[in-house]
C-alpha cells in the first residue's frame, strides 16, 4: 500500500511530468506558430520577387515598344514621301506585338500604316469625334497611353500616341495598338497552379483577373463585396503605386473559410499606372511547413552537438576573457593618459590665444590712437596759426582726412572680423569682371604704390571668364593683399598679379619680393589675433586684421586661399574664385 508520503511524492512527480509535458506542448505550439509565420513571410517575399519580375518584364517590354516609335518620331529628315510607310513596317516587324501601327497627319487624318488590311486610310479623327488624345499629344508633346479600349474587332487594346515634330512644327502622330491578349501570357504564373494574377489601374479598376471572374471596368473589390476582409486596404496600397505584400480573408456568413496571400508590384507605362498582383491561398504555406519541421529537427540536433562541443571551451574562454579584460584596462589607462596630454595641449593653446588677444588689443589701441594724435596736432596747428598760407592749410587738412580714413578703415576691419567670427557676414554674389576689380583696387592704392615707386605687373589670359562673387568684397580682398605686399616691399620693387583659368575656378596669385616669412610665421599668418612681428607691423602700420578678413571673405564664398614665402625672398598669396557658369 502507498503511504501518505509516497502518495504525495507520486503526485508531485506526476505534477512535474505534467508540467514538463505542458511546457513541451506549449513550446511546440509556439514554435509551430512562429515557424508558420516565418515560412509565410518567406513565401510572400518569393511571390513578391516573382511579381516584381513579371511587372518589370511587362514594363520593359511596353516601354521598349514605345521607344521604337519615339525613335522614328525624332528623325531630323522630316516626314518622308511615303508618310513613314516603310518605317512603320519595320517597327511592326521588330516589335512583334503591335496589332497595327498608323501615322496620322497634322490635320488628324490617317494617311499610312501597317498592316495595310487593318488601317482605315482617310479616317479623320476630328470628323469622328476621336481627337482628344490627338490634341493632347499635340499640346503636351508627350507620349500618351490610353486605358484598354474596345476595338471594332471585339478585342480590347491600349492605344499608344506618339507626337511627331519637325523642329517646333507639329507634323502629326503615330498610333500603335497593343491587344490585351498579347499581354495575358505574361501574367500567367506557371510556377504555381494555385496562384493567379490580377492587374488593376490606379483607380482600382480591373484590367485583367486570372480567374476571369469579373466584368471589365469594375473595381476589383466589387468582385467580393463585403466578403473579403482586408482586401480594400491592399487595393488602396496598390493604387498608391507602391509594392508590398498583404493578406485578406474570404468570409461566408461572417465566418472565415479561406485566407489569401497577395504580393504586388507597380507597372509604370508613361501616363498609365498599373499594379500587378499575385494571389495564393495560405494552404500553399501549410504544404511547406512539413519540410521546415524536418529542417528544424536537424538544426536542433546539430545545435545540441554544437553546445556540447562548445561547452568544453567555456573555461578557456573565461580565462581568455579575464586576460583580455586586463589588456583592455591597460589600454583605457593609456587612453586616459593621452586624453590628459590632449587637455594640456588644449590649455596651452588657450593660453597662447589669450596672449595673442592681449597683443592684438595693444596693437589695435595703438593704431586707433595714432590717427587721433595726428588729427589733434594738425587741428591745433590750424587753430593757433593766424597766418597759415593756403598750401600749408591744405597739407594739414590732407593729414586730417587721411587719418580719418585710416581710423575709418580700422573700424571697418574690426566690424568685418566680428562678422566673420559670428558667421554674420553676408555676400551679394554676381558676375564680376576680375580685370575690372584689379584695376579698381590699384586705383584705390595708387598713392601708396607711387610713394614707394612700386612696379605692378598684371598678367591676364585672353577670354578670361567672369567670377561669381561679391564685387565689393573681392575688391576689399585685392586691396588688402596688394596693400600688404606694398607695405612689406622695398622701394622700386615689383609686385606681380597673375590670373589663371582652371576647370571650375579662376586662380589669382599676388607675389612680392619683400621681407618674406619664416615657416613658423607662415603656419599662423591667417590666424585671428596673430601678428608676424609686432616691430615690423609698427614700422609699416596696420592692425594685422587684413589677412584674417581676406581668409573669411574667400572661404565664405566657397573659395580657398594659401600662401608661400621665404625670408628676404618675398611672399606669394594664392586664392581661388568660382567661375561664372554659362547661362547664369
Amino acid at each position: 500500500m502507498w503511504n501518505r508520503k509516497s502518495k504525495w511524492n507520486l503526485i508531485l512527480f506526476a505534477a512535474i511530468v505534467l508540467l514538463l509535458i505542458s511546457s513541451i506542448f506549449f513550446l511546440w505550439m509556439r514554435t509551430n506558430i512562429e515557424v508558420r509565420s516565418v515560412v509565410e513571410e518567406q513565401y510572400q517575399n518569393q511571390q513578391l520577387l516573382l511579381a516584381r519580375h513579371i511587372a518589370g518584364s511587362i514594363e520593359q517590354t511596353l516601354n521598349e515598344r514605345v521607344s521604337l516609335l519615339e525613335l522614328i518620331a525624332k528623325k531630323d529628315t522630316g516626314v518622308p514621301p511615303d508618310n513613314f510607310g516603310s518605317d512603320l513596317k519595320s517597327v511592326y516587324d521588330i516589335a512583334g506585338m503591335f496589332y497595327v501601327v498608323e501615322y496620322v497627319s497634322e490635320n488628324g487624318t490617317i494617311v499610312s500604316g501597317y498592316p495595310e488590311d487593318f488601317v482605315p486610310l482617310g479616317f479623320n479623327l476630328y470628323e469622328n469625334n476621336q481627337s482628344y488624345a490627338f490634341e493632347y499629344v499635340k499640346k503636351s508633346r508627350d507620349v500618351y497611353i490610353t486605358e484598354p479600349l474596345r476595338l471594332m474587332e471585339g478585342d480590347y487594346g491600349s492605344f499608344i500616341w506618339v507626337p511627331v515634330y519637325e523642329g517646333d512644327e507639329f507634323r502629326g502622330t503615330f498610333i500603335a495598338i497593343i491587344i490585351e491578349e498579347d499581354l495575358k501570357d505574361r501574367y500567367v504564373v506557371e510556377s504555381n497552379s494555385s496562384s493567379y494574377a490580377y492587374l488593376i489601374d490606379d483607380r482600382g479598376r480591373i484590367l485583367y483577373e486570372g480567374n476571369q471572374n469579373y466584368k471589365r471596368g469594375v473595381l476589383y473589390t466589387d468582385i467580393f463585396g463585403s466578403n473579403a476582409s482586408g482586401l480594400e486596404e491592399i487595393v488602396a496600397t496598390q493604387t498608391n503605386g507602391t509594392e508590398g505584400t498583404g493578406k485578406y480573408f474570404l468570409l461566408e456568413n461572417g465566418t472565415i473559410y479561406e485566407e489569401k496571400l497577395v504580393s504586388y508590384s507597380p507597372i509604370e507605362w508613361y501616363n498609365q499606372k498599373w499594379s500587378l498582383a499575385l494571389t495564393s491561398p495560405s494552404s500553399d504555406v501549410d504544404r511547406l511547413i512539413v519540410s521546415v519541421y524536418l529542417k528544424l529537427f536537424i538544426v536542433a540536433v546539430i545545435s545540441v552537438m554544437f553546445i556540447i562541443f562548445v561547452s568544453s571551451f567555456v573555461v578557456i574562454i573565461l580565462y581568455n576573457w579575464s586576460k583580455s579584460l586586463e589588456t583592455e584596462v591597460g589600454e583605457k589607462t593609456q587612453e586616459l593618459k593621452e586624453s590628459n596630454e590632449s587637455l594640456k595641449a588644449a590649455n596651452k593653446k588657450l593660453k597662447e590665444l589669450d596672449r595673442l588677444k592681449t597683443e592684438f588689443l595693444s596693437i589695435v589701441s595703438h593704431e586707433l590712437k595714432t590717427p587721433l594724435t595726428a588729427m589733434r596736432t594738425s587741428s591745433e596747428f590750424l587753430m593757433e596759426s593766424e597766418e597759415c598760407n593756403v598750401p600749408l592749410r591744405k597739407k594739414m587738412l590732407d593729414i586730417i582726412i587721411r587719418n580719418i580714413d585710416r581710423q575709418s578703415r580700422m573700424v571697418d576691419d574690426l566690424l568685418d572680423i566680428s562678422r566673420i567670427e559670428s558667421s554674420r557676414m553676408k555676400f551679394h554674389k554676381e558676375p564680376v569682371d576680375i580685370e575690372e576689380a584689379i584695376h579698381t583696387s590699384l586705383e584705390m592704392l595708387s598713392t601708396e604704390v607711387n610713394e614707394k615707386n612700386i612696379n605692378i605687373l598684371v598678367e591676364l589670359p585672353d577670354d578670361l571668364p567672369g567670377v561669381c562673387t561679391d564685387k565689393d568684397k573681392i575688391i576689399q580682398v585685392f586691396v588688402n593683399l596688394i596693400n600688404n605686399a606694398v607695405k612689406f616691399s622695398k622701394q622700386n620693387s615689383t609686385i606681380r598679379i597673375t590670373v589663371q583659368e582652371e576647370e571650375d575656378v579662376v586662380r589669382v596669385s599676388i607675389s612680392d619680393n619683400g621681407i618674406g616669412m619664416s615657416p613658423e610665421e607662415l603656419d599662423k599668418i591667417f590666424d585671428k589675433f596673430y601678428q608676424i612681428d609686432s616691430t615690423s607691423t609698427r614700422k609699416v602700420g596696420g592692425s594685422g586684421l587684413g589677412l584674417s578678413i581676406v581668409k573669411g571673405i574667400i572661404e565664405g564664398q566657397g573659395g580657398s586661399i594659401s600662401a608661400v614665402s621665404e625670408p628676404d625672398k618675398g611672399s606669394t598669396f594664392v586664392f581661388t574664385l568660382s567661375k561664372v557658369i554659362h547661362g547664369e
